[in-house]
């Protein structure tokens, strides 16, 4: 559920965008190269799935969704060591996420994966 309503939200938005570029032909754009934090995903078949079903009857129709996860990070004070955190690896609900470092399992407070970052679209000249 949470995709489908962010997913809501991103066509929306883009949609306006369109049409205040004054894009009113659908299947005009034929790709969308969506980058997202992965705190803010759960599901990336999911997030998919959502975008085909809501571009349904909009000027992003016929358009192909490139999904980009921008992975979360974590630098452990205990040890140094540093890693990502991908889609699922730490609970996006927190606050303040904390994941077990994978050197030594020293509580680590996760940074960035969050947020929808620039959105691309391919639009056929």
């Amino acid at each position: 559920m949470h995709e489908f309503s962010l997913m809501e939200d991103v066509i929306a938005s883009l949609v306006e965008s369109l049409r205040k570029e004054g894009i009113s032909k659908a299947g005009a754009v034929k790709e969308v190269v969506l980058r997202i934090g992965a705190l803010d995903i759960h599901s990336e078949a999911s997030f998919k799935q959502a975008f085909e079903v809501q571009v349904k009857g909009t000027l992003l129709e016929g358009a192909q969704l490139q999904l980009e996860i921008v992975p979360a990070r974590y630098v452990c004070s205990q040890c140094g060591f540093e890693a990502e955190v991908g889609v699922g690896e730490a609970d996006g609900h927190q606050v303040e996420p904390v994941v077990e470092c994978e050197r030594c399992g020293a509580p680590c407070p996760v940074t960035g994966g969050r947020g929808i970052h620039p959105i691309d679209l391919v639009v056929e000249e």
